[in-house]
């Protein structure tokens, strides 16, 4: 309740000073008002009728206008319907033609005479002696026959070109009968014209109307000659009303006035307005003169409210100030603080003031701590890289911060006011409520103040495993809250299945390896020590060579030209330690982590016989390795990687060893049994040449494996 308002002591109100001032005002206004009101009537009541009369005036100016052009046209045929050269019969009007050339031509249409039986005796647009077919519509011409009066057609089309026209009909007339009809037509276009040139404004427009109620044409140009006018306007030119208003084509309001002519029957000519126009002619003068009267009225109570407001300002502001220290507003509090503040007329407001303002110093120095405090704590939250979720004695979450919508993929609007469950993992959820309510009844901690491990629930369905730790709180109202600190130890899961797996992965590919050098030392033949440790030790270090790239590959698999590559580098050089040709060649092949250790062994072996008995082995010799992929068809398997070993030196023959060496044994029975593949071997004269089928299994991407396959 205001200043200087207060309830009575039955329960009435008594007013203040400000109110009694404003009471004044409007009662003092009244009178004027009231007069205000009716000359503002008497002038809407003029406006109006300015705006019909422009209306009424401006379409019988057009009327008139139209009315010209049309007996323009009837005086010119009229002239020349008295023509002596008409006197004689109309069978022959070769003298007749020239004369009614100059005519149609000073009007600029054709002119054409039309005899009883409606065919056309005589076109000036086309030349004398050609055939002159019937008129297209016999019954304007007939009734002008009949008559024996000029007349005005409708709207109509032209039999010769099928454009709408306006026919101008005058009989010719001899003793008393009507012999024939002279006719001249107008194009809509040219009576358009006669609107256009009015240039109409803020929408105002004119349109011509035929007898038929077809619109001849219109000042704006948006219609099609033809076009039927609104029934609306149609009745009330029946009715002569003068004045009416309805929908345009357009389907908007317009307010019309019209005016017949004299030339055509029932033709006129339409002036419209929008109806917003004429609705603002009125409304304008309207509004001045009733905002003026605002404007008086408002002047006077705003000096009515500035003489109460210098009155009771002072008491104002200690009432303001009051109840600011009473709410804690900040904002008020410091304008309580303000020495700029009115001066106090009476000795009691101005102790109150002094009082008032050293509360006010004081609650504003606490709220600033208090702001500093709440934005240290804000930032500390909204910048934790771990998630912190308050949450009330329900389970509805009130705090999300920037690190929890990190891990979650929630927004926080999205999850404050819902129940924490739903970020959390099934079996938590599920337990949930059971547990906070247990807690809330009895206070028995059994995770508060303890870290453990859960499972948190993403936006996405997904399961994120988290270190969780709560803590109990209370607010100023003593409600009780509960704040949970999550951490994200995906990396850390991760980590230790990681170190899990490559544990697991060393002790496979230690075991592997050591079980491939048992079979290399068990099945290499023992002919001398010395040839048994350089055989054991050339394919231990093949062995190497290819674990080293396996390594370097994350045991994915390896390239194939790698594998060949390493395999055939230690025998570039010859035996007389010249540079021996060695090619290999083929696409780009990935092969699996299982098939690697076989294929290289298969090279180390092809390449050390080469060396040992075959091509390498004589100058000049030659080592050629090509591969390529044969695609299966589909759905039928794997692909055939097909390698060609060809060896060229002078001392091969077409004829096979009698005897397979070890080497030999070993690439069979890897082939066979190790890659599921077929080795084929012939022997000609100059070369040898060796062609290996092997399935190709498609090899797994590094992220798929730690340290080989399992």
């Amino acid at each position: 309740m205001g200043i200087g308002q207060k309830a009575g002591k039955r329960g009435g109100v008594i007013l203040g000073l400000r109110s009694h001032l404003l009471g004044l005002v409007v009662v003092a206004f009244l009178p004027a008002l009231a007069v205000g009101g009716l000359a503002s009537w008497q002038a809407v009541t003029g406006h109006l009728e300015a705006f019909q009369v422009q209306l009424r005036d401006t379409a019988r100016a057009l009327a008139t206008a139209a009315d010209r052009e049309f007996e323009a046209r009837i005086a010119a045929l009229t002239t020349l319907a008295e023509s002596p050269l008409l006197d004689a019969p109309l069978a022959d009007l070769s003298a007749f033609h020239p004369h009614a050339q100059r005519a149609a031509a000073a009007l600029g249409t054709p002119i054409v005479i039309i005899g009883p039986d409606n065919r056309q005796l005589l076109n000036t647009s086309l030349p004398p002696g050609t055939p002159l077919p019937l008129t297209q519509t016999a019954v304007p011409y007939s009734g002008a026959l009949q008559s024996g009066r000029p007349a005005v057609t409708n709207l109509l089309q032209a039999a010769s070109d099928q454009a709408a026209i306006v026919a101008v009909l005058v009989p010719i007339r001899r003793d008393g009968r009507t012999l024939a009809t002279l006719s001249t037509r107008i194009t809509p276009d040219r009576l358009q014209r006669l609107l256009e040139a009015q240039k109409f404004e803020n929408g105002r427009f004119a349109a011509l109307v035929d007898g038929n109620g077809r619109i001849v044409g219109r000042s704006l140009a948006d219609l099609v000659p033809g076009t039927r006018a609104a029934s609306w306007y149609m009745a009330g030119v029946a009715s002569n009303t003068g004045w009416m208003s309805g929908p345009g084509v357009d389907g908007r309001g317009v307010v019309t006035a019209f005016s017949a002519l004299t030339a055509g029957s029932g033709w006129t000519v339409a002036v419209a307005a929008p109806s917003e126009l004429y609705l603002a002619s009125w409304g304008v003068p309207l509004a001045a003169i009733l905002l003026g009267g605002a404007v008086a009225l408002g002047l006077a109570s705003l000096l009515a409210l500035a003489l109460a407001h210098r009155i009771l300002r002072p008491l104002q502001v200690l009432t303001d100030a009051a109840n600011a220290v009473a709410e804690g507003r900040q904002q008020a509090l410091a304008q309580a603080a303000d020495a700029a503040q009115p001066p106090a007329r009476v000795t009691e407001f101005k102790a109150l003031r002094d009082a008032l303002t050293r509360a006010a110093q004081t609650l504003a120095g606490r709220n600033r701590d208090l702001a500093a405090s709440e934005a240290r704590l804000r930032a500390i939250v909204e910048t934790a890289v771990d998630a912190i979720v308050v949450i009330d004695e329900k389970g509805t979450v009130h705090s999300f911060n920037g690190a929890a919508e990190t891990i979650f993929r929630y927004p926080a609007e999205e999850v404050i006011g819902r129940n924490v469950s739903v970020i959390m993992g099934a079996g938590d959820a599920a337990r949930h409520d059971g547990h906070l309510a247990r807690f809330m009844a009895t206070g028995e901690r059994r995770i508060i103040g303890i870290g453990r491990e859960v499972e948190g629930h993403r936006r996405d369905g997904s399961a994120v495993p988290l270190d969780l730790s709560i803590a109990e709180w209370r607010d100023g109202e003593g409600q009780r809250f509960l704040t949970g600190i999550m951490r994200d130890i995906s990396s850390k899961k991760a980590e230790e299945e990681r170190r899990l797996l490559l544990a697991r992965e060393v002790d496979h590919r230690a075991k592997n390896l050591l079980a491939v050098v048992q079979s290399v030392i068990r099945l290499t033949p023992r002919e001398s020590a010395e040839a048994f440790a350089q055989s054991v030790e050339a394919r231990v270090m093949a062995l190497a060579r290819v674990q080293s790239l396996l390594a370097e590959e994350n045991w994915a698999g390896a390239e194939l030209r790698a594998v060949a590559e390493r395999e055939l580098a230690p025998y570039r050089l010859g035996n007389n330690g010249s540079a021996v040709q060695i090619r290999a060649e083929g696409p780009v092949v990935m092969l699996p982590a299982e098939a690697v250790q076989p294929v290289a062994m298969i090279l180390h072996e092809l390449i050390a016989n080469a060396a040992k008995h075959g091509a390498l082995r004589e100058v000049g010799g030659q080592v050629e390795l090509r591969w390529r992929v044969e695609p299966a068809p589909a759905a039928r398997g794997d692909d055939m990687l097909c390698l060609e070993w060809t060896e060229r030196g002078e001392h091969f023959r077409d004829v096979a060893p009698r005897r397979r060496g070890f080497g030999t044994r070993l690439i069979n029975a890897t082939v066979q049994h190790q890659l599921g593949g077929t080795l084929t071997q012939r022997w000609e004269t100059g070369a040898m040449r060796c062609e290996l089928r092997l399935r190709l299994r498609p090899a797994r991407k590094k992220e798929e494996v730690l340290f080989g396959a399992a």
